[in-house]
């Protein structure tokens, strides 16, 4: 946290669109992959410098489709180029640079900008959230990603490849909305695996609660508010497509951008349900823990009221008086403590009567 904090401190005072890369500095290095389709070819491959890069010219009129995937982005300077090369604006340059902004969506006389959240779960139930970011133009998309050690699009490339009907003969916005849609799905996949987590907690919760089941359930509530904080926007980013902001949204994309906002709802709602739990959880784990403490401090109870009238017993003839006649009985010792086993064991057969134990 005081590595980002020092980070968002060296933008202050900057002026609008000053580039600084924002987030956790992993791996220093850009992968530039570019895939080219149309009805009848396809060809993807990595770039390997911006000269090449601008010798292609992306964003001129083409009848092919082209997919720019920048993976990477602590290189400021090539991301820099890049945009200028594409004609993205400086301040969304910026925002493609922080890892931490919020999802929005931009719309401009020559593209649309798009940022958003990816989520996903890792085998050591962790979650993982990544940002992309991307820029639709004629004919061209381009997507920022800011780990060059996975790429999130790798079945997507099969899918161009292999989608010889409908994804090879639509334009650039359909490619931009199987991006989105396919966010979407992951993020599917990361609330149907927290929800198993928290059926999971639910059992174990039920049986003997402990300070583990209260982190857990205090973790899974922050990841949930983590995803809702980021599936929030993305309606409004939705809305806006559909409402074709832009001339670059294709009527024949409108019908598939609205499943996707289908799937937005639904995802949201799932995460209202998912947190209820949480929060229904909450309140059983702290009924669970008063429940025991009243059973400790029953038991206690029941232990006191029972030694008390014994206790009395003991201190009376505990007392240093000379003539106390008991003292003197042959049987007085026997005497008192049946006396007290009778007294002990009335208590327990009439506290078991109450159904107190």
């Amino acid at each position: 946290m005081s590595i980002r904090k020092n980070q968002i401190k060296s933008k202050i005072g900057k002026p609008p669109g000053s580039l600084i890369f924002v987030g956790e500095k992993n791996i220093d290095k850009t992968v530039l992959t570019l895939t080219e389709y149309d009805e009848e070819s396809y060809d993807s491959r990595v770039i390997k410098s911006f000269k090449e890069l601008e010798s292609l010219h992306i964003n001129n009129k083409s009848r092919k489709i082209r997919w720019l995937n920048v993976n990477g982005l602590q290189n400021v300077e090539l991301i820099s180029k890049i945009g200028t090369l594409l004609g993205i604006h400086s301040l969304n340059v910026e925002d493609v640079l922080n890892s931490y902004h919020h999802p929005k969506a931009d719309f401009f006389d020559n593209g649309i900008f798009i940022v958003m959240k990816n989520f996903e779960m890792k085998e050591d139930k962790r979650l993982s959230d990544e940002q992309v970011s991307f820029f639709l133009g004629e004919n061209f998309l381009v997507s920022f990603q800011h780990n060059p050690e996975v790429d999130t699009f790798n079945p997507i490339y099969e899918r161009i490849e292999n989608g010889k009907n409908v994804f090879r003969k639509s334009k650039a916005d359909y490619l931009l909305y199987v991006l989105l849609d396919f966010i979407l799905d992951n993020y599917f996949l990361v609330v149907e695996e927290l929800g198993e987590q928290i059926d999971d907690a639910q059992g174990v919760l039920l049986k003997n609660p402990t300070t583990e089941d209260l982190m857990r359930i205090q973790t899974l509530k922050k990841y949930i508010q983590k995803i809702r904080q980021a599936a929030s926007p993305l309606r409004d980013i939705l809305n806006s497509l559909l409402r074709r902001d832009s001339a670059l949204i294709n009527e024949e994309t409108i019908i598939y951008l609205r499943d996707t906002l289908d799937h937005q709802i639904h995802i949201f709602e799932n995460l209202e349900t998912l947190r209820d739990s949480l929060t229904t959880m909450l309140d059983i784990y702290l009924s669970s823990i008063n429940n025991k403490m009243n059973e400790v401090m029953k038991v206690l109870t029941i232990i006191a009221t029972i030694f008390i009238p014994l206790t009395f017993i003991v201190g009376i003839y505990g007392m240093n008086f000379k003539h106390m006649p008991e003292l003197d009985w042959k049987f007085g010792y026997p005497i008192v403590m049946a006396i007290m086993i009778a007294i002990a064991v009335s208590l327990v057969w009439y506290f078991k009567k109450k159904k107190w134990l």
